[in-house]
């Protein structure tokens, strides 16, 4: 059984909003708040508490002993990664071919320093 830590983590981990995980659990913002409360569990039933668990591990969240983690990316996910270091790159790039680069006087002084 999952805590409410745990799901206070996994949302915050993979940045999904409240009302999403609550839609894609079929229960009410209140009801998921009601869970992530100190003593949530006793105050739900625990189909809600699968349903949930359901929902953050089909967004990416693996359940680990008293902790969570972000699973495997998918290759999509790997992808998006790759264009999104490569637009980086490319700004970068851009930016660095404004200036010139510097030579050996002016990066040392007369003592090489």
């Amino acid at each position: 059984m999952i805590t409410p830590e745990q799901i206070r983590a996994a949302r915050a981990l993979l940045r999904l909003d409240p009302a999403k995980v609550a839609h894609g659990a079929g229960i009410s913002i209140v009801t998921l708040r009601r869970l992530e409360a100190e003593d949530g569990l006793s105050k739900v039933a625990p189909t809600t508490v699968d349903e949930v668990r359901k929902v953050l591990e089909r967004a990416g969240a693996e359940f680990i002993d008293r902790g969570v983690r972000r699973g495997a990316a998918t290759p999509e996910e790997i992808r998006s990664i790759k264009q999104e270091i490569d637009q980086i790159v490319a700004r970068g790039t851009a930016l660095m071919a404004q200036y010139p680069y510097l030579t050996d006087d002016e990066l040392y002084d007369e003592t090489g320093l």
